[in-house]
This record gives C-alpha cells, structure tokens and sequence, in this order.
C-alpha cells in the first residue's frame, strides 16, 4: 500500500502545527490525503498554514495556559469522531544558566513540552482506536542546549524520551505506537537568532560536529514523522530516532 492510499481518509492532531516542524507535517500529511486538526497559538500562523492545503484544518489553543483541555477536546470532535495519529511538536524554550533560571520558565516548559502532549493524548484515546504517536524531543536532552544553556529545556525534553517507552508499553495492547524524534540543529522560527549574523561563529562551530556539516530542514523531519504514523513503521514503537545529521555519533 502507497502513501496515498494509507494515509486517505484518516484524521490526525499536530500539536504546534502552525509553524516549524509542525506546520511541515501538517502540509505533508494533508498532501498525501489525510485531514488534518493542527493546533497553534498564534492567529495569523494557523491563518497562513489553512491555506495551504483544503485538508489542514486549525484551532487556536495555546497550551502554556494550564486548563481548557476539555475545551480543546470538544473542538476537535467537531472535526472528527475518529482520530488516527497524533504529532506532539508543540514547544518552548526559554535559556538562563542553570544557577540563575527562573523556575516559573521551567514551569512553562514542562507544561507545553511535555504535560500538553500526555493529556492530550490522554483525552482523544477514548476516539482514537489504533495508530501512532510521535513525540518530538530534541538533542538537548542528551547533549545539552545548542547556542545557549538551558537545563530547564533538557530536562523536559528528556521527560518526553521517557514518556514515549513507557506509553509504547502501555498502548502496545491497544494498538498504538509511540515513538520519538530527536531533531539536531533545525532552521526553523524557533532557531532563526541562531542563523543570524551575530552567532555566525557559534554555529560554524557547532556545525563542524555535524558530520553533514549542515542544519536539516522542518521539511526533512516531517517525512520522519510521517513514516512513523505510516504502516511502513508498524513494527516500531518506544524507539527514540535521531534526525540530527549524525551529531549524536560524533
């Protein structure tokens, strides 16, 4: 069975799918067929994303703010009854040195990075009967932040890789995969300070322990994920795969 013929007709739920690697999935999915729910913050982004395929539908939610879950649930049932996959790319960072970082920041992280994924999830399961899930962790889990420390980060990007093998253990009885992706230096809205100018020398430097000696692309991280929600992956789940250019092996 191709792509197109998998993928037609099913539903799936991208959390911070209005930009970066999230909006990539949402465009790759929608153009092999799928419909899909994809959550963003920010108005004029969901906005942007809509209108790139007639499959992509949007609802505003900003998940940094504790509650409304239900809410969130309600809306996404006006969609669909019946959910095949769900893409966890919602994210924030916040970078302080771990002597001085602000514990309401890291409160914030573990909510969005982390907490938003696992309930949500949690709640769409009653309607989601089999499939996939991916979580989307970072490098910073195992080698700290990329141009700035962020202990807060790492520490809630590794609490993902965790919750990824115990949910695949969890869900193997019903069906469902969880799996996570681990993205090294990514061009994304996210990253732009880091492409500028004034970190032309961090990032050459951090690019020399790349062995593709190159970022990788939102695009090229969609295709991950959406190999992982295919029947082509069918027989993975609790892996946690690197999309890092080789960073990890160096």
């Amino acid at each position: 069975m191709n792509d197109l013929e998998y993928f037609k007709g099913k539903t799936y739920i991208i959390t911070g799918g209005s930009s970066g690697i999230g909006k990539a999935s949402s465009l790759l999915l929608a153009e092999k067929g799928a419909t899909v729910i994809s959550i963003g913050r920010t108005k004029s982004h969901l906005e942007s994303t809509a209108l790139l395929h007639k499959n992509i539908k949007t609802i505003q939610h900003d998940f940094s703010e504790s509650g409304n879950i239900e809410h969130l649930v309600d809306k996404i049932r006006q969609f669909s009854c019946c959910i095949d996959g769900f893409v966890h790319c919602a994210g924030v960072i916040y970078t302080e040195p771990f002597e001085t970082f602000r514990m309401h920041e890291l409160r914030k992280m573990e909510l969005v990075n982390v907490e938003s994924g696992f309930e949500l999830l949690q709640k769409i399961l009653t309607f989601m009967k089999e499939g996939s899930a991916v979580f989307v962790s970072s490098i910073d889990a195992f080698f700290g932040a990329v141009n700035s420390p962020s202990s807060g980060y790492a520490l809630s990007k590794a609490a993902v890789i965790g919750l990824v093998r115990a949910l695949a253990s969890e869900l193997g009885d019903k069906k469902i995969r969880v799996n996570a992706v681990v993205p090294g230096l990514i061009k994304t809205q996210m990253t732009d300070d880091f492409f500028s100018e004034a970190f032309a020398e961090e990032r050459q430097k951090f690019l020399k322990r790349v062995p593709l000696r190159r970022a990788g692309t939102a695009e090229e991280v969609a295709k991950l994920i959406v190999f992982l929600l295919s029947d082509s992956a069918s027989y993975i789940t609790g892996d946690t795969i690197f999309i890092d250019g080789g960073y990890h092996v160096r």
